[in-house]
């Protein structure tokens, strides 16, 4: 293939994804490859951030890569692209699975939760069938959080499932998610609500105060321009809680970026297998520029050409990090980029941070990859985001969600 790219992006997860939005938006000719789904499978709806500033003072974070502005910014173009996304300068919370509280940075604004001190009724409404869905425990977490309002369980009944709930099969949330964003779903749901609005009013209580609460995804905030699912207006407040595994949050927003990045005329290669690159140093002693990426698609091996080319495969989790224990080794399989790897791999305690989460690629403020050894840029025109960055841990950072949403819009920036 002789065409020329203004950006190729290697890996379909939330980085990548938003670095090949931004890029497009911007009027770069930008092609995607990405061999699988990534890991948006796994997103709960909800952003974190971390403590940003505090983060900031450690030794090579990503955050300190990036001043306020540019974090800010793209807080603020996931509002744009996604408007239901909610910025703002005072923690959030939104219910978990479980029924606790759980705080966030970014979120839909139907996943916020009012005022604990304030007095209402929560009704928890839990479709037959749900799999590894416990509403006992989440209705007890939910007292227990919220001590002024009254919490109810009601179990509804899906006539678009009524088989599945007959044989005993259970139904995840991937399944409901699916029927709440049909017509025939959303009606069914409006049905529900309006029944519910209309027990309290019979009963002469007030139905002002009452939030249905429901598990699993139920708006349609993830709507491209090609596919949109109907939408009903509900009689009560809705409110939905974070997502849990199979999640539908993950998998309607990675749908939801990609016909976002095509609709802006951006190119998409998906299946494919990026497995190494040409390129060569214009001075001598100077950064090599990568000039072709080669990739494996569907028993063919081709040769994409582009100006700049942006890393996102997702470090450890996502498969761009290889760990081979027969060889004793940890490569990047692409670009071979040198790494950061801890001295030591784990600790001793399970739920403490772990050493292992810090490997990855160093790179200098452009995000450009450097060696380790010699602090020198590698590639020139290779700019490295999201978890293929060194120095960090989402997990007990809970920056995740910030690191990939700012790495991603600042590299595109930088196309």
């Amino acid at each position: 293939m002789n065409e020329m790219w203004d950006a190729i992006v290697v890996g379909g997860g939330l980085a990548g994804w938003i670095a090949g939005i931004r890029a497009a938006q911007r009027g770069k000719k930008v092609l995607l490859v990405t061999e699988g789904v990534g890991t948006l499978f796994y997103f709960s709806g909800i952003f974190d951030y971390g403590d940003v500033e505090g983060l900031r003072h450690l030794p090579k974070h990503p955050y300190t890569l990036f001043d306020s502005q540019a974090i800010l910014q793209g807080q603020h173009f996931v509002q744009e692209i996604c408007p239901e996304y909610v910025v703002s300068d005072q923690p959030q919370t939104a219910f978990t699975v479980l029924g606790s509280v759980r705080q966030g940075d970014l979120m839909p604004r139907s996943m916020v939760l009012p005022n604990r001190q304030a007095q209402g009724r929560f009704v928890l409404l839990v479709p037959e069938g749900l799999k590894d869905f416990f509403p006992e425990i989440v209705a007890a977490n939910m007292t227990r959080e919220f001590p002024g309002w009254q919490v109810s369980v009601k179990k509804m009944q899906v006539e678009a499932l009524a088989e599945w709930t007959r044989l005993g099969k259970s139904v995840s949330s991937i399944d409901y998610a699916a029927i709440w964003r049909s017509e025939a779903g959303q009606r069914a749901l409006a049905q529900e609500i309006e029944g519910i609005k209309r027990q309290y009013q019979e009963a002469g209580k007030s139905s002002s105060q009452v939030v249905v609460v429901l598990p699993s995804l139920v708006r349609g905030y993830f709507d491209s321009s090609r596919t949109k699912p109907f939408r009903n207006e509900f009689s009560l407040p809705v409110m939905e809680m974070s997502s849990f595994v199979p999640s539908p949050h993950g998998r309607y927003f990675a749908e939801y970026l990609k016909h976002t990045f095509t609709d802006l005329g951006g190119e998409l290669m998906i299946g494919a297998r990026a497995v190494s690159i040409n390129g060569e140093a214009t001075v001598e002693g100077q950064a090599k520029t990568c000039q072709e990426l080669i990739v494996h698609s569907m028993g063919k091996s081709l040769r994409l050409k582009g100006k700049k080319f942006i890393l996102a495969t997702g470090g450890l989790l996502g498969g761009g990090i290889k760990v081979s224990m027969a060889r004793k080794s940890i490569t990047e399989g692409v670009f071979d980029l040198p790494l950061y790897v801890p001295n030591e791999w784990s600790g001793p305690k399970f739920f403490a941070p772990q050493p292992f989460t810090q490997a990855g690629v160093e790179t200098d403020e452009f995000q450009r990859p450097l060696d380790p050894t010699s602090g020198q840029v590698v590639w020139d025109n290779v700019h490295v985001v999201g978890r293929m960055l060194a120095h960090w841990d989402p997990w007990t950072q809970r920056c995740g969600g910030g690191v990939s949403l700012t790495s991603g819009y600042v590299a595109a920036e930088l196309i």
